[in-house]
């Protein structure tokens, strides 16, 4: 069944399709965390939202893991106050158990599990349900290329920096493929790989970026996307 089946709007069929693999990258194994605790950052990030009223209920999701409470303060936060997160946040966070790589997993599986319930919520749609997490173990490996590039944590560099990494995470060998809005999740290759997909399908994709006459939508143009993407980022006080 498609996922966005239920939609009276329509859905280009490949959003449809990222936002579907999103969901299913929450019940497999991360670098860090397994499948089910994954699913349980998620619903964690689902039940502060609720409780802001930031959306709409989804319904009672099962107790998927045992997540230590610093997790949880992490996913809480990144879900509701993404404009209060500092470094002096984090290295509490750290402080507190958390290592600096699971760290940048929790705000990677939040944020992806964010843009695809406010999409939902965008349509009048209820929450997408989870599947099912599988048993598989994480990786708990670290990128060999990650390293410190002025940012809070390490990050893989794009083009020959970054290697078969860098290739592997952003799609391409071009330095120019990596901006910093992805590299902020490469300690966890997936995650950030997960967000360049997301930034593709809804967004476009980076070798198409200086071409100002792209659009997905007929019906908006370029600079239209642009101020679009310029006012809600404003809106949601986005730094970057």
């Amino acid at each position: 069944m498609r996922l966005y089946s239920d939609s009276e709007l329509p859905v280009r069929p490949a959003l449809e399709v990222a936002h579907g693999t999103t969901l299913a990258s929450f019940a497999g194994p991360g670098s860090w965390y397994n499948g089910a605790e994954r699913c349980e950052i998620v619903r964690e990030a689902r039940q502060a939202r609720t409780s802001a009223g930031l959306q709409d209920d989804g319904g009672d999701e099962p107790v998927y893991a045992d997540l230590s409470p610093v997790a949880r303060r992490v996913a809480r936060r990144v879900a509701i106050s993404v404009d209060t997160l500092t470094r002096d946040f984090m290295e509490e966070a750290l402080a507190d158990g958390l290592s600096v790589d699971e760290y940048v997993e929790v705000v990677g599986v939040v944020s992806r599990a964010v843009n695809v319930d406010l999409f939902a919520r965008g349509l009048g749609l209820p929450v997408r349900p989870l599947p099912l997490p599988t048993d598989q173990a994480p990786v708990r490996l670290r990128p060999s290329t990650a390293c410190d590039e002025g940012a809070w944590v390490p990050t893989v560099p794009g083009g020959s920096r970054g290697g078969e990494e860098a290739r592997r995470i952003y799609g391409s060998a071009d330095p120019q493929a990596a901006p910093f809005i992805y590299r902020a999740l490469s300690l966890c290759p997936d995650e950030a790989a997960g967000l360049v997909a997301l930034g593709a399908a809804q967004y476009l994709e980076i070798k198409d970026f200086m071409d100002l006459d792209f659009t997905y939508e007929p019906t908006l143009s370029r600079p239209q996307y642009e101020l679009l993407a310029a006012r809600v980022s404003a809106l949601h006080q986005c730094f970057y």
